[in-house]
Order: structure tokens, then C-alpha cells, then sequence
């Protein structure tokens, strides 16, 4: 087969596929080969793929926007905690297959057997009874075909959203986190009415596969470094390379959640420092990226950075020194605490998160220390915090150079950049195998 009778192909199931939508009825396509067969369900792949790779992206910008926590996902869940093959059965085998019995058997009124179970049960009032009853379900069927056809497909998006953890901003959200379920509901409605049970049941297999498959996949390229539980804490160390995830960090009185974090970035924080201050013998090693879980479950939540600091230390074989040295400050001060009110957090801030991204800095329901941290790297300054506020706040900034920086901190926030020079703290993070 030339690209271009390919091409004409994908255009007519395209087409088709469309046409059905717009006036969905309980009518079989044409008798197709095998080989027919399988090419339309590659042919529903190839235009089916796209569309969800655009929807997932959208979602993605959600997580990044801080709008909804990926990490509770329940997919996700089951890629952290099943083994690689059970993963497998249970998502590409028997979770469709379930799936399309429920929700898509009965599109055909033959294979309607609810419809059928009713019938057999007027017809023990006699022939006649049934036959009106049969007559009658008929009617209604092809008269409100394309309600049932619509409602399946929404009612296998609806479903899904109890993937995610329930929150306010996930039920505002809910028609574009299920918009990817309603779509593949409505593309293997299509196929099972036009082509049969098996082909749709194939399709729903073959995009679990897909869309389940990559984030395995790189799931899989984790390497597990420590995974440690005792009485006073619990542990688990990734190293990734899945560039694809945004950094986030998730910092909580007795907890930390870190993805796609460097080592450097972690021991910042732990350390209660900017990156500008950290220097190491082994660029390579506090470069790594990892994946970070901490529990502490002592009573003293003041132990929780120490403790994940001494775990780190001992997974990399590590020590840290302290020295003074003199620098090039820029004094974080509010010089308008009205404006800067506005930012303030009214949530329950036990929960606070930081997103950091080649455009910018989302901080949500987190001091202003977090900010700073996090703004150092980007801005390539020395930035010490000297506003004296407990609270939080949710702010957020473009990162296109320092300047933009210190007029929207200024005009947003009324928080002013200073620059002064003083004798700071450093930390010398020495690896005792330097690569």
C-alpha cells in the first residue's frame, strides 16, 4: 500500500468516524477481511493518539499550575505498587474487558441482554405481551439511539474521575480530566457498533498499552537507591532521568515529596541554604535527579529536614563542612505589606508546593523563604530573605531575566530587591568516592 492510498484511507475512516458521531445509529458497517479489520484499528489509533497526547499535555499544564496532584492518581498508584506483569493483565486485559462489557456490549440491540432478560419476562404474560413489548423497546431504542450512544461514552468518562483523590478544584475540573475517557468512549462506541465487540475491545487494549506503557516505561528507568522503613522514619530514594515531568517539591511539618528534584536542590533545602552557597567536590553526583519520599514519624516534626539529611549523607557518602565567607547580597524587604496582603494564603497551609519550570516559579500556601530558595538558581543572585513574615502565600513569577524578577516582586507583591554585602554561610558538600 502507497502513502497516499493510506493517506485517502485514514481520510475515509476519519470521515466515517465523524458521520457516525454526528448521528450515531445501531447499524453494522460493511463485512470487512481481517486484514480490513485491523487496519481500520490502526487507522483509529493513528487519529485517536494525537488527540490524547494533546489532552494528556492539558492536563499536565494543570499539575504544573498546581490545580491538581498527579502523585494521587490511582494509575499512578498501581504502576508504583504492582509488579511490571500484573500491571499488565490488569490494565491491558482484564480491566477492558470489563470495561466494554459493561459499557458497550448492550450498543447493539441485539446484544442488548437487559433488554432481552425484560422481554423474556413479559412474554411468561403471553405471546402477545411480548411481541408489544418488543415492539415497543424497539421504538425507543432507534428513536433515542443516540441519547443511550452519547451516555455511554460519558458515563465511561464520568467513571474515571474517581482516579483522582477528591478535591474541590478536581470537581470544577472534572470535563477536562475525563475529556480523554469521553473521547476513547466515543471512538470504540464507533468501532464496536460498526465493526463488533472484539475490535473495540482490541482498540481499548491497545490504548491502555500505549498510554500506560510510556509512563512504565520510565517508571521502570528509575533506579531505586534506598527504600528504608524503621520505627522513627521511612524512606524511598529514586534516581530518574524522565526529563518529561515537571520539578516539584511537596514539603510538609513531618514529610517531604520531591519528583524530579537534583541532589543539589534537595540538600539546599535541607540545609536551609541557596544553591549559590553549595559547593562540591563532585558536580556529577549533586547533579543527579532524583525522586524523594521522607516520613518522619517521631513526634518532633523539627527533626524531619535532619533525618533526610542524614539519610542522603549516607546513601551518597557524603560530608558536609560549614565556612563564612564574604558576598554579594540582595535583601528580600516588603516595602508595601498592603499589596503584598493580597498574595497572602486563606487555605489551610499544612500542605504547601513549589513548581519550578523553564518559564517560571509557582509557590502555593508557602513562605516567602520557599521563594527564595527556589528563585536563587533561576536569577543567578544571591537572595536572602528579610521580610520577617511567618505567613504564607501563593505567588507567582516569569523568570525571563533578574530585572523582570525585581519589578513584578515590586509591583505584585510590594516586595523590593536590595543589594548589600556580607559575610554568609557555605556548605562544602565532599563525596568520599568522588567520581
Amino acid at each position: 500500500m502507497n502513502n497516499n492510498t493510506m493517506l485517502d484511507n485514514l481520510k475515509q475512516t476519519f470521515t466515517d468516524l465523524i458521520s457516525f458521531l454526528k448521528n450515531p445509529i445501531d447499524e453494522a458497517g460493511p463485512e470487512l477481511s481481517v486484514a480490513e479489520k485491523f487496519k481500520t484499528l490502526i487507522y483509529l489509533l493513528i487519529i485517536e493518539i494525537p488527540i490524547m497526547g494533546v489532552l494528556v499535555l492539558l492536563i499536565s499544564g494543570l499539575e504544573t499550575l498546581g490545580l491538581i496532584d498527579a502523585d494521587k492518581h490511582k494509575i499512578l498508584d498501581m504502576i508504583k505498587s504492582y509488579p511490571v506483569i500484573l500491571l499488565l493483565i490488569l490494565t491491558v486485559i482484564v480491566g477492558p474487558l470489563i470495561e466494554e462489557l459493561i459499557f458497550r456490549l448492550y450498543l447493539r440491540y441485539k446484544d442488548n441482554y437487559a433488554l432481552r432478560f425484560l422481554i423474556s419476562i413479559v412474554s411468561l404474560t403471553g405471546v402477545q405481551n411480548k411481541q408489544k413489548a418488543e415492539k415497543f423497546f424497539i421504538s425507543l431504542w432507534e428513536k433515542r439511539y443516540k441519547f443511550i450512544f452519547y451516555f455511554s461514552a460519558v458515563i465511561f468518562g464520568v467513571i474515571h474521575i474517581s482516579n483522582y483523590e477528591f478535591s474541590y478544584a478536581i470537581l470544577l475540573l472534572s470535563p477536562i480530566l475525563v475529556a480523554p475517557q469521553i473521547i476513547l468512549g466515543l471512538i470504540i462506541g464507533y468501532l464496536r457498533v460498526r465493526n463488533g465487540f472484539v475490535l473495540g475491545l482490541l482498540l481499548h487494549s491497545l490504548h491502555n498499552a500505549f498510554f500506560i506503557g510510556i509512563p512504565l516505561f520510565f517508571m521502570l528507568s528509575d533506579t531505586e537507591k534506598l527504600n528504608v522503613e524503621t520505627s522513627s522514619f521511612a524512606i524511598k530514594i529514586e534516581e530518574t532521568n524522565d526529563i518529561h515531568i515537571p520539578s516539584t517539591q511537596k514539603n510538609y511539618p513531618d514529610s517531604l515529596v520531591y519528583k524530579n528534584v537534583s541532589l543539589k536542590t534537595t540538600l539546599t533545602h535541607l540545609l536551609n541554604t541557596n544553591e549559590k552557597f553549595l559547593n562540591t567536590n563532585n558536580t556529577v553526583m549533586l547533579d543527579k535527579t532524583l525522586h524523594l519520599n521522607f516520613k518522619n514519624k517521631s513526634k518532633d516534626s523539627s527533626k524531619t529536614n535532619s533525618i533526610a539529611l542524614n539519610q542522603l549523607a549516607k546513601t551518597y557518602d557524603f560530608k558536609i563542612k560549614k565556612s563564612i565567607k564574604p558576598i554579594e547580597v540582595w535583601n528580600l524587604e516588603v516595602v508595601n505589606p498592603s499589596l503584598l496582603l493580597k498574595s497572602k494564603s486563606n487555605n489551610n497551609a499544612y500542605e504547601n508546593s513549589i513548581t519550578v519550570n523553564p518559564e517560571g516559579i509557582i509557590i502555593k500556601k508557602s513562605k516567602i523563604s520557599a521563594l527564595v530558595y527556589v528563585l536563587i538558581p533561576k536569577s543567578n543572585k544571591m537572595i536572602v530573605d528579610k521580610t520577617g513574615s511567618k505567613d504564607n502565600y501563593n505567588l507567582t513569577l516569569k523568570t525571563k531575566d533578574f530585572e523582570s524578577v525585581k519589578k513584578q516582586l515590586k509591583e505584585k507583591y510590594g516586595l523590593s530587591l536590595v543589594k548589600q554585602k556580607i559575610g554568609l554561610e557555605h556548605f562544602t558538600v565532599e563525596f568520599q568516592k568522588p567520581e
